[in-house]
Parts: structure tokens; sequence; C-alpha cells
């Protein structure tokens, strides 16, 4: 055995210095062994994983397999880490992945899958996972648990590997996402309250996107314009809230740049004065359904992303007492 094993090295000390691959003819010349004996060797490299194969035409050229070791990855990971072979054994774990679980490494280690069952992890979606990535579907899930009445977000991702013995096995990773998912969360439930007031407010409103699509049109809308939010919403229809025929309504203009056509389209508004809070007014005298005349004030107030981007319109509006 043991002059097998300096064989091994030599062979690997040869390859090594000629990192573009070598063929059998050349491994047997260069450390002075039998072409029988080199394959021998070479089949015990490739099938542990520590050769990798190239095949230029009918010639197999032997290179050394550009593999981080998984017990350094998996030292070095602040992910959850463990292997699992191809019997649904644990194989390996980091230390991350034994504090999360709180059972010794010496116990999570030969236990299956589904003995880790009353150990948080999700263990039949994760049996899921391994046969989907037999299958080679999207390696990447999310999953979420909960731990001492706290609910975590972890990233976890199949990776396909080999063990010294070249059998296949698969790591899984679980990148903690906590911070990033609540955040999401937050600026979700952020969203849902903005809109739930949008659409309470008293006064009629709606928002333009940049596209000039309706993003929001709230109750007091709805009552003004007899138009129900369900319909208007995605769509470029705003103006049929006033006019009788398609024309640029005040948000329109601002999204667009065009505020000096305003004097244009609102007879009766001049220029815009420089506001400090960036908002445009025009007044107009429309005919309502019946043939009542009402006079209505509309403001305009952009939204702007971080950058100073516009990327939104809301236009309010009010009947001024004729």
């Amino acid at each position: 055995m043991e002059a097998a094993d300096k064989e091994i090295i030599r062979i690997k000390e040869v390859l090594r210095d000629n990192p573009r691959g070598m063929n059998i003819k050349e491994i047997s010349a260069a450390v002075a062994m039998s072409r029988n004996s080199i394959a021998k060797y070479l089949d015990v490299l490739t099938a542990a994983g520590q050769l990798e194969v190239r095949y230029v035409g009918n010639a197999k050229l032997f290179y050394l397999a550009k593999r981080v070791p998984i017990e350094s990855m998996m030292s070095m990971s602040p992910d959850m880490i463990a292997v699992v072979d191809k019997d649904m054994r644990i194989a390996q774990v980091n230390t991350p992945f034994v504090d999360f679980i709180g059972t010794p490494k010496e116990k999570i280690i030969g236990m299956r899958l589904f003995d880790l069952a009353s150990a948080l992890l999700p263990v039949e979606q994760m049996m899921g996972w391994l046969q989907q990535e037999k299958a080679g579907t999207d390696p990447r899930h999310e999953i979420h648990i909960k731990k001492d009445d706290k609910v975590m977000y972890f990233n976890a991702l199949c990776i396909p590997t080999l063990f010294e013995d070249g059998d296949a096995g698969v790591a899984m990773r679980f990148e903690n996402i906590s911070g990033q998912k609540q955040a999401e969360l937050s600026q979700e439930e952020n969203h849902r309250i903005l809109e739930a007031v949008l659409y309470a407010s008293t006064v009629p409103m709606y928002v333009l996107g940049k596209d000039h699509h309706i993003l929001a049109w709230n109750r007091a809308m709805e009552k003004f314009s007899g138009l129900k939010s369900a319909g208007m919403i995605g769509t470029r229809r705003q103006w049929q809230a006033f006019y009788p025929a398609e024309r640029p309504c005040l948000a329109d203009l601002v999204m667009d740049g065009l505020t000096d056509r305003i004097p244009e389209l609102y007879l009766g508004t001049g220029l815009q004065p420089a506001s400090h809070d960036g908002t445009f007014t025009s007044e107009e005298m429309l005919t309502a359904p019946g043939g009542k005349s009402r006079r209505l004030l509309f403001t305009v107030t952009p939204v702007m992303n971080n950058k100073g981007d516009l990327i939104a319109a809301v236009e309010t509006i009010e009947e001024i007492p004729v």
C-alpha cells in the first residue's frame, strides 16, 4: 500500500508540472512505469475526483482537478452546510450547521435526513430538492424556519459533489437572508398601508407611472368620476374622468416635462411659477354629466426616486364653488 501511495504521489507531481494535461503514454514515460499500471492509478484518481479527463480526438488527457476540498469550503463559510451521501445519510456538517441544529456533530454524522425532522429543517422539502437536482432543475430554494418564536429565512442551494472514494453526494448550503427578507416584507407592508391610506382619502386622487399608466385610483376618485378603480388601474384612460375625447391631463404634461403647454391646454391658467415642492396647478371649467358646469382645481406633485429621477406623478382634484 505504501508503494502504491508513492506511485500516486509521483503521478500527481508530474501532472502538477503539466497543467495542460498529459496522456497515458506521456505519464508512463515521465514516471518510468508501465502503461497498464499508469491506467490503473489514473482510474483510481479519477474516481476519487482528484483528476479530470479531457478528450482530444481519440486521446485522453489527464490533469489535476481544480476543485477546492469541500472541508475547506465548509470551514471557511459562514453559511450552514451539510453534505449527504447517495443513501441520504449526513456525511459532513460545518460549525454553523451544528450550532443551528443544537445537536453535537458526532450525533449528526451518519443520521439520515429524516432523522433531522425534529431539528427544525424542512426535511421533506429537502428530499424533494435532491430529486429536482437529479432532474437538472433549479437548485436554489427559499425557505423559512421558526426557531425560538422567531421566523428565519434562508436561501438553500444544492451542490453536487464527490467524496474521496468517488461516490456522488450533495452539499446543501443554507444562506441566512433573514435581514434582507424582513426588509422586503416591511417594505411590502408599508406599501399596503400607503395604498390603504391613499384609497381611503376623501380627496379625489390618482397616480400615474412614468409610462402614463394609472398606478392608483382612490375611492374619492371613483365617486368623482363614476369610474371604478378595478377598470382604471393599469390603463392610460385617465382622461375619461374629465373629457369626452382623449387629451393630456395635467399629470401627463408633468410626466413628459411639457409644463409649458399648460396655458395652451388649460385656458385661463398662466405659466407656472417655480414651486418649492415642485407642484403644478391649473384650473378648468368642465361640463359634468347632466349639463352642469363645475370649476376644478388640478394639483400635480412629482414623485422622485433617490437619484432625483421622476418616476410618478400624483394628481388631486378639488371642485371650486362657482
